[in-house]
């Protein structure tokens, strides 16, 4: 398997995977129950803690499609209860104690983490602050579901890195990209962004640009995937569809 097409089986399969945990109300209940925030100003202070004590706006860049001052609202509103490092490791834990839930029995555990290891390892910094802040976290040692699912996170990051500068090499404003995305206006509301949006004749327009944008971040992810054989590409393809599903099914 080429690179470029087991980049672009990242979306649905460990995109969408770490995705649930991310926006899963449990995960803003727990981190809530160890001293983060109600809401989504945990997330700001979780996910995005990874960048460290830096400028807030550091933060509203590298989170890219929400609101700028919605999220600088909320980044603040995280860091009065928990630094950005306490607020990270917060995040960390959950998304270990997720990985250890949904990814219990799952056969492929450790060689999809293995895999998934060698890519982080290889994959390039350059534009992908959360993607090395989420890769400099503590990794448990032992393999299995925590460690490898931790892993898929910092996979997800990854490409949603190269994404965010598909985007905004396209000239399309993130508004824009949500809209024209698979949730629309829900999503555009939920990462606060005001109404009215504009019409769905333009955002029909939009179809094409947002086609080559997902090819765009395709070409940009596959180089990440060059440490791997055409034969463990399609490996990590499969691993990663069979991983979705499993903890899917334990939903």
């Amino acid at each position: 398997m080429d690179s470029v097409t087991v980049a672009r089986s990242m979306r649905g399969s460990i995109g969408m995977l770490a995705m649930d945990w991310l926006m899963a109300e449990s995960t803003r209940t727990t981190a809530e129950e160890r001293g983060l925030p109600a809401g989504l100003a945990a997330y700001a202070v979780g996910r995005l803690g990874v960048l460290g004590d830096c400028p807030v706006d550091n933060v509203v860049g590298a989170a890219c499609f929400w609101e700028p001052d919605f999220m600088r609202g909320l980044v603040i509103e995280g860091r009065s209860a928990a630094t950005p490092h306490d607020g990270a490791a917060i995040y960390a834990a959950i998304c270990q104690e997720w990985g250890e839930q949904k990814l219990f029995a799952f056969g492929g555990t450790e060689r999809l983490g293995e895999l998934c290891e060698r890519v982080v390892a290889h994959a390039s910094p350059l534009g992908a602050p959360l993607f090395v802040g989420w890769r400099d976290q503590h990794i448990p040692v032992e393999e299995g579901p925590a460690r490898t699912f931790q892993l898929c996170q910092v996979m997800r990051e990854l490409r949603f890195s190269r994404h965010t500068i598909a985007v905004l090499a396209s000239g399309m404003s993130p508004l824009d990209a949500i809209l024209s995305g698979p949730a629309g206006e829900w999503n555009a509301e939920f990462f606060g962004w005001p109404k009215p949006y504009p019409d769905e004749e333009y955002v029909a327009s939009l179809a094409e640009q947002r086609t080559e944008i997902e090819a765009h971040t395709d070409r940009l992810h596959a180089a990440d995937f060059e440490v791997l054989t055409d034969d463990e590409r399609a490996e990590l393809r499969d691993l990663a569809k069979a991983a979705r599903a499993h903890a899917t099914e334990r939903t």
